[in-house]
């Protein structure tokens, strides 16, 4: 079963085409590895944006275009090659105790709490909920660990859904594209494995 782990080694030992392979899948067939802009409306000035799970920052181009000043998190060997593979941002860690006590405008959460563990996920989102006043998640809805990513938002009280939408990747343009808009009620009791574009308003953090 995936995990911290399996990510730890991957970044470690992966060369740039398997690691970005891990990262997109079907990169090394042809996909742009290129940011997934999302299809529901984010604020398009912001101050800091945190890309959580930053990976070799594939979204920092998307990043640069919303907000001033982006910071990327993700495990010591991800953010070691991401300092190598990655356009320069104003901060990147991998020391989730020092990010955590920061304040943003938005987190930016794309295909990452898919892979993260149930408990683990939890944590992250309370955090996310007292750090800033909007999460964006690109995800999966069901992780793997077998949890609906977003009934374990909808259980933790911290968030509104305030929107929420189907998308599939676009094999012509390699982008996303909505499927059609999906009310949280119905996704939360879901069981269906498709992703999904969902911006949540915290309801700690009122800006």
């Amino acid at each position: 079963m995936p995990g911290l782990h399996d990510w730890q080694s991957i970044a470690a030992t992966a060369d740039a085409d398997d690691l970005r392979e891990h990262i997109l899948t079907g990169y090394k067939t042809g996909k742009p590895f290129t940011p997934y802009v999302p299809t529901i409306a984010l604020p398009a000035s912001s101050d800091w944006v945190l890309d959580f799970g930053c990976g070799v920052g594939r979204n920092f181009s998307y990043m640069k275009s919303i907000a001033r000043h982006v910071a990327g998190f993700d495990l010591p060997p991800m953010i070691e090659r991401c300092r190598v593979l990655a356009e320069p941002v104003e901060l990147l860690s991998d020391s989730w105790s020092t990010l955590s006590s920061r304040q943003f405008d938005l987190i930016f959460a794309a295909l990452v709490l898919q892979h993260v563990e149930p408990e683990a996920c939890r944590h992250y989102l309370a955090d996310f909920a007292r750090m800033a006043p909007l999460t964006y998640l690109l995800t999966r809805l069901q992780s793997d660990f077998g949890e609906n990513v977003l009934r374990i938002v909808g259980d933790s009280g911290l968030f509104d859904i305030e929107e929420c939408a189907e998308v599939e990747h676009d094999p012509a343009r390699h982008t996303l594209r909505q499927v059609g808009s999906r009310s949280a009620a119905a996704v939360l009791q879901s069981s269906d494995n498709l992703h999904y574009d969902v911006r949540l308003r915290s309801r700690l953090v009122q800006r």
